[in-house]
């Protein structure tokens, strides 16, 4: 069941990715988290964890976007 929950994620994030973002390893990094997080809901890890740890991650992805435009910026200015 969990082999097949993993195909599924991982088609539908094959499928979801727009051509022109060419992030392949950024949908990947997304499909393990989501297999991580299936993973914990059904080992019964704790809902609290699992929550600051997203957390820790969307502060680190934000921070990530926010450098990468900044650089976007100052290289066409």
């Amino acid at each position: 069941m969990k082999c097949a929950m993993m195909f599924l994620v991982l088609t539908l994030v094959v499928l979801m990715a727009e051509p022109g973002e060419g992030f392949f390893w950024h949908h990947i990094g997304h499909a393990l988290d989501a297999a991580k997080r299936v993973h914990g809901m059904l080992s019964g890890e704790e809902l609290e964890a699992m929550k600051a740890q997203e957390a820790q991650e969307a502060m680190k992805v934000q921070e990530a976007m926010e450098q990468r435009v900044f650089q976007q910026e100052n290289d066409f200015a």
